[in-house]
């Protein structure tokens, strides 16, 4: 072609078929059977967003084009949106992108079907593969499930709170299922596939999500899918107290364990991996602390759990002569232990955190470091400061140290725990949490996403998503939400003059942004994004 000559697509011209649907021009490098466009001295470029503009001076990979014929834009623009089954397999969502269609796994070449070959029966395509054919059959109608997906991670106590996490969500949108599911001491192992890319939004690294947000994004249909793939630890996500325990009966054929007495107060001991440093914020407690709960409390000591023939162990049992040291036998038993005891004390450990969470004990000490310690994870909360029989020492903020590897340093940092550990208020934690607010929650607002909004003002995710990569929501949250987007219709200018307070605020540096702090605090207050 040349400048000004009439291209033909088919029987359309190309600023037509542009006109329909202009994200069939994609990005594929050199192919067979493509043609390169340009005028006067310039090539035709092909932006990710689809627009085109003849202002390359030379003609690259995205300078490749492939001629489609009309019938076959339409129809390519109706794959993208319909659910479909191939080979009869569930429906999924068509993807599109680099001369290639996408069905979840299947990925089918176009430089090799086209034109289209309808099938036999209505609403059926054929497709070619360098692996067979796939018979493509349209699903009219097809409403996908809602679910929350489960990633299974770390130890049973990990697995319960993400369990917990996803049911709050799926509680929250009618019809929606937990999927996923691998709890071994309740009996519940229940594999289910991932759901593919183009139908879900993953939760990514962080421990606070935004689970009401999540849930609106579910019941309006912006995904089909939330996959928690990380370890959400905050209070905030879970259930009541009362339906945690309805959830999570007995572990199986644990019925009739017994709890430790009144009378005493069970210690439960992490050792093993944690005694090698593999998280720094995972340590084991010194015998020091177990020597102030004593005196507080007047009880007995038991001593529960991993207990060894290993340094620390050693040292426990020399230092308390006269306490109970009881290995535990399996986690289906220990756990059923630790819930059925009148005072326990914590270790840093979601393993014991939840078995007292589901427990009805009397007196819990939970020990305010590490991983449980609000400003060291801000983006955690262990601590139910409504609940009456949690009762805090707050711990220095130290690192985990290997025994086995530097054994002075550990009984430094052991006795650095001893000494400065001391009892904390609840007021005193409330201030604390306040602090740790300021430091960042790594919750991500997500009630009332527009994916329309969204993908119109960022082109690099609209590709992605034409793709079948990702979803809207999806990349918001992997990669928009960190560069400030936008994610809904906002009037800086109106919420600053509306909102004086906001402004001030912003400009005071308690947010980066208007619109963060419409996220974080004006939606709350009632404040309006746009006029």
């Amino acid at each position: 072609p040349v400048a000004g000559a009439a291209l033909y697509i088919g029987d359309a011209r190309l600023t037509d078929v542009l006109a329909a649907l202009p994200p069939i021009i994609i990005c594929g490098g050199a192919q067979a059977n493509c043609v390169t466009l340009y005028g006067g001295q310039n090539f035709m470029v092909a932006k990710p967003e689809g627009l085109l503009e003849v202002s390359s001076p030379q003609a690259r990979e995205w300078e490749n084009f492939m001629p489609v014929p009309a019938r076959d834009v339409m129809l390519l623009q109706r794959l993208t949106k319909d659910y479909w089954s191939v080979n009869g397999a569930a429906p999924v969502r068509a993807g599109f992108g680099e001369f290639r269609l996408k069905f979840d796994e299947y990925f089918v070449d176009m430089v090799d079907n086209l034109p289209i070959r309808f099938g036999s029966n209505p609403g059926g395509i054929v497709l070619t593969t360098p692996q067979g054919v796939l018979q493509v059959q349209h699903v009219p109608g097809h409403v996908p499930p809602k679910q929350v997906w489960i990633k299974p991670l770390g130890n049973i106590g990990n697995r319960a709170l993400q369990y917990l996490t996803a049911a709050s969500i799926a509680a929250r949108v009618p019809g929606a299922a937990v999927r996923n599911i691998h709890l071994e001491i309740w009996g519940r192992v229940e594999p289910a596939p991932r759901p593919g890319a183009a139908q879900c939004a993953s939760t990514g690294v962080e421990s606070h999500l935004d689970v009401e947000g999540l849930a609106d994004c579910l019941r309006r249909g912006e995904v089909d899918a939330v996959c928690i793939d990380w370890y959400p630890f905050h209070l905030d996500h879970y259930p009541s107290r009362e339906t945690c325990r309805a959830l999570f009966p007995p572990a199986i054929g644990k019925a009739d364990v017994q709890g430790f007495g009144r009378h005493e107060l069970v210690c439960s001991i992490r050792g093993a991996e944690i005694l090698r440093a593999h998280h720094p914020d995972y340590f084991p407690l010194p015998p020091g602390y177990y020597a102030k709960l004593q005196q507080e409390t007047g009880l007995d000591l038991v001593f529960y759990g991993q207990i060894e023939d290993d340094p620390y162990s050693q040292v426990l049992r020399a230092a308390f002569p006269k306490a109970r040291f009881v290995p535990g036998i399996d986690q289906n038993h220990d756990f059923e232990v630790l819930r059925r005891s009148v005072n326990v004390a914590l270790s840093i450990s979601t393993f014991a955190w939840l078995a007292a969470w589901l427990g009805e004990a009397e007196r819990i000490y939970l020990p305010v470091g590490g991983m449980f310690n609000p400003v060291q994870h801000p983006g955690q909360l262990y601590l139910p400061l409504n609940e009456p029989a949690f009762r805090y020492v707050l711990l220095p903020p130290v690192k985990a140290v290997n025994p086995f590897e530097d054994i002075a340093r550990f009984w430094l940092m052991q006795e650095t725990i001893a000494m400065q550990a001391r009892p904390i208020g609840v007021e005193e934690l409330r201030e604390m949490l306040v602090r740790a607010g300021k430091l960042g929650n790594g919750k991500i607002p997500v009630r009332g996403f527009d994916g329309a909004s969204y993908l119109a003002n960022d082109p690099e995710a609209m590709a992605q998503v034409r793709m079948g990569h990702t979803t809207a929501l999806g990349h918001y949250l992997s990669h928009g939400y960190l560069k400030g987007a936008r994610h809904r219709p906002f009037d800086p200018l109106f919420y600053a003059s509306t909102y004086p307070d906001a402004a001030e605020a912003v400009a005071l540096g308690h947010y980066p942004s208007l619109w963060r702090h419409f996220l974080e605090a004006g939606e709350a207050l009632g404040h309006a994004p746009v006029p």
